[in-house]
């Protein structure tokens, strides 16, 4: 009889926790524009509640412009929680504009050294401009691709004046200020299997020249490009347990503005071949379908077809608030088998 009780208290948690989880999705289509208002009204506690959420999942900013769009349907936060997001959305703004300025003045030194950079990833999205919230998706660094070896940008960092350089397979850590860390790839794609790696590094090799679309101000990669590097980017994140909903947010930004309209590869293949060649339909099925039920990409916009049993293991992983790596080793152990690289 005891273990009934426990067991319904647990049941109607859960449900809560899926309640909220669902009112954060709506708000963040809101602010996206996905959606015109929510489906209630939340109260005081719940507006608390999809702030932490918000907080957790780097969305604070973003989530923000929902609040805003909300006014006019009488839907109102606390006023205390509201100064206080409102401080913490201008903050986020003014970091990514140093951001940007910094980036460019690194790009600039790059170049004056004769090495090709790009802005990688979310930091490329600036560029496009999409939906007037390009400065508040919330970045903590700088990351930019540099068309060099390892060792080359290692002198780089040297040159710059700094004595010891931290790096690995794919990158090396900047150390240009102190509140703020940069850092150089040298390789963009990698993966802990050395069979699928290999696949990858061939592949990127063949298409480096999409990474380098000259915009007026810095070079950035095609938009496809730029999604596929994406998409990668958030399977090594979910390996590493720093995953968080606003990775895929910044990959809606580009597949929102692609509308479907995807370049196409060597031998006319298209990004679904590409994740198939690489090892990495199945997670990218479920990305589609995360991003189909956090903020309602259009199904004609998605890259592959989505899975959703993928997709939901994904979204868990994600909104978890403890995250335990023996769930991860159980679903991909032809990745996890492998030491990071």
């Amino acid at each position: 009889m005891q273990n009934n009780f426990y067991f319904c208290i647990e049941i109607t948690k859960n449900k809560e926790l899926l309640g909220m989880q669902k009112l954060f999705f709506e708000l963040l289509q809101v602010a996206l524009g996905q959606l015109d208002c929510l489906s209630r009204g939340p109260l005081p506690d719940e507006w608390y509640e999809l702030y932490h959420i918000a907080q957790r999942q780097g969305l604070v900013g973003i989530c923000y412009k929902g609040v805003e769009r909300l006014f006019e349907y009488g839907l109102r936060a606390p006023q205390d929680l509201c100064i206080d997001w409102m401080a913490d959305t201008e903050s986020i703004r003014e970091t990514q504009e140093l951001i940007d300025r910094r980036c460019q003045k690194l790009m600039d030194k790059l170049a004056e050294r004769k090495i090709r950079s790009s802005a990688m990833s979310a930091l490329a999205i600036r560029q496009y401009k999409v939906e007037g919230l390009h400065h508040f998706s919330q970045l903590a660094a700088i990351d930019v691709f540099v068309d060099c070896s390892m060792e080359r940008a290692i002198k780089f960092a040297r040159q710059t004046g700094q004595e010891i350089v931290p790096h690995n397979y794919t990158s090396l850590v900047l150390k240009q200020w102190d509140d703020m860390s940069a850092s150089l790839h040298y390789r963009i794609f990698s993966a802990r299997n050395p069979f699928a790696n290999h696949r990858m590094q061939k592949w990127f090799n063949q298409h480096k020249e999409l990474m380098f679309q000259y915009d007026q101000e810095v070079a950035i990669p095609s938009m496809t490009m730029n999604a596929i590097c994406m998409l990668q980017e958030l399977q090594q994140r979910l390996f590493s347990g720093e995953l968080a909903l606003r990775h895929f947010v910044d990959l809606f930004f580009v597949l929102n503005q692609l509308k479907g309209a995807f370049d196409t590869f060597r031998e006319n293949t298209s990004p679904e071949a590409v994740f198939k060649m690489i090892g990495l339909q199945r997670f990218a099925s479920g990305v589609m379908w995360v991003l189909q039920e956090t903020v309602a990409l259009n199904h004609e916009y998605m890259l592959c077809p989505p899975i959703e049993e993928e997709g939901r293991f994904i979204l868990q992983e994600v909104m978890a608030e403890k995250r335990h790596p023996l769930r991860l080793w159980c679903h991909y152990p032809m990745e996890m088998i492998w030491p990071k690289r």
